[in-house]
């Protein structure tokens, strides 16, 4: 076997063992790596191989010679009918039909350790023989999944009946939350039959004309609910986890119950297609904290933003949540947490945009530093200040979103228009620096002013650089243009 072969393997290999969100989140990334000409040289192999999966059907990894991928595959093939369920999030309210991918994971063990061990080692063994094809393994997944219904509930019934048995699960499964996500699985399992035909007559993706105004999915979802109540959430988690437009699941509920008042939706057994709506409110907090915290992406924070406003705005142009006091209370908790994130960005703002517009300096070998860490500080800010703008009632920052837009623009206007007239008087190995920091602030100003702008100060910026360098403007970028470029080019 080939390194090239071996390594397609190793990475098809691990993007299985990834969860259907995180392939998805991965995909994206990639997309706009390759847009902004990522040099990685495996991009386009991760790329294949992470799209396929996500687009396609199931990993078809039984069907390989590696019995090891074999035997791992069984796992993720055990829990396929999750994958329309699953979050990668905590959220602050544990919301029935929306599953924690982490908890799979320690279902899994504990399945296999204390509640079917010989029923799961039998399959293992079946996938571990390259004798038996990989159609006959996907039967004897399907045979476990449908003894595990059974298995499930004896566990949570004897849950119910026996504290100490209670305990020991949720000891095992992370408590009394671990217990709520197994039944959500039992559940999910149990309703397979008529759950996955379902599923198949929902369009993969609903857009907005769909939940509000046509009724296909609309008599599908109610022919559904009558015949299998208790199910209404799964059927809401599922319908939010395809919509284009989350908040329009509001108005859905509203034409499931046959009046748009909060009120009666809250009495009937649709309530919790709004509930599934607060609760993807609440995810996308959570995320775009995660993001401005955790993202490596300096534009991921205010794309979460964006998300989560977007969301709010919608169930607010859609329903008087004055009339429910618990879903209007839901959604008021997290603006007052996404609120406050947002204001320490923007009162940070000023200061984030000076430090990237520092002057970078030589390192001992001669090398010029740019401070990466300092521009993608002002990049993610500048980002937010921008998208804030059209969205400050949601994050509450009129008064400082208004006093960081006016410094923003002094600091921008001002510094840059500095360095590029410091360009001009450059000599020697500081016509590199100031260049570098010209290019930083050119790049900040057209995410924040707009490429016209931004044209005009390349010009500028030209102008001064065939200045500084006794000769005329370049026709071609020169060198040390091109490895600030380089930088700049992810933004």
């Amino acid at each position: 076997m080939t390194r090239s072969n071996e390594l397609e393997i190793k990475i098809r290999t691990y993007l299985s063992s990834l969860s259907p969100k995180a392939l998805g989140s991965l995909v994206r990334n990639l997309e706009n790596s390759k847009r902004k000409e990522s040099t990685d040289p495996h991009l386009d192999l991760i790329l294949t191989a992470a799209s396929a999966l996500v687009d396609g059907p199931l990993p078809d990894a039984l069907d390989v010679p590696d019995v090891d991928v074999r035997r791992g595959q069984v796992h993720k093939l055990f829990f396929a009918p999750l994958n329309g369920f699953l979050i990668d999030e905590t959220l602050p309210n544990r919301q029935e039909g929306r599953i924690q991918s982490a908890m799979l994971e320690r279902v899994w063990t504990w399945l296999s350790r204390d509640v079917m061990p010989n029923e799961v080692k039998t399959v293992l063994d079946q996938a571990g023989n390259a004798a038996v094809s990989g159609e006959r393994v996907d039967a004897l997944v399907q045979a476990l999944r449908t003894r595990a219904v059974e298995a499930l509930g004896e566990a949570l019934e004897a849950s119910e009946i026996s504290e100490k048995k209670r305990r020991i699960i949720g000891a095992e499964l992370g408590g009394e939350r671990g217990i709520a996500e197994l039944k959500d699985i039992q559940k999910v399992f149990a309703a397979e039959r008529w759950l996955s035909p379902f599923l198949q007559n929902i369009p993969e993706r609903i857009n907005e004309h769909r939940l509000k105004q046509d009724l296909d999915v609309l008599r599908l979802v109610d022919k559904c609910s009558n015949r299998f109540p208790d199910h209404v959430p799964i059927i809401a988690a599922a319908l939010v986890d395809r919509s284009d437009t989350p908040s329009a699941l509001c108005t859905f509920a509203g034409r499931l119950a046959g009046d748009p008042d909060p009120r009666t939706i809250a009495g009937s057994k649709f309530a919790p297609f709004v509930d599934i709506v607060m609760s993807e409110a609440e995810r996308l907090q959570i995320r775009a904290l995660d993001h401005r915290h955790n993202s490596d992406d300096p534009s991921s924070f205010s794309e979460a933003l964006s998300d989560y406003h977007a969301l709010v705005r919608g169930v607010e142009r859609d329903m008087d949540l004055s009339l429910s006091g618990r879903w209007h209370q839901r959604l008021a908790d997290t603006k007052r947490n996404i609120s406050g994130e947002v204001t320490r960005e923007l009162k940070g703002a000023s200061g984030a945009i000076r430090r990237a517009l520092q002057v970078p300096k030589f390192d001992k070998d001669g090398v010029l530093v740019t401070d990466k860490t300092a521009v993608d500080d002002a990049v993610r800010t500048l980002r937010v200040v921008t998208m804030a703008r059209t969205a400050s009632e949601t994050f509450a920052v009129n008064e400082v979103g208004k006093q960081t837009r006016q410094a923003v623009e002094q600091t921008l206007e001002i510094v840059t228009r500095s360095l590029i007239t410091d360009l001009g008087k450059a000599e020697g190995a500081q016509i590199q620096a100031h260049a570098s920091a010209a290019d930083v602030a050119i790049t900040l100003s057209e995410i924040y002013f707009g490429a016209d702008y931004a044209t005009q100060l390349r010009r500028s910026r030209d102008a001064a650089f065939a200045k500084a360098s006794n000769q005329d403007a370049p026709s071609e970028p020169a060198p040390e243009r091109k490895l600030v470029s380089s930088v700049l080019a992810r933004y």
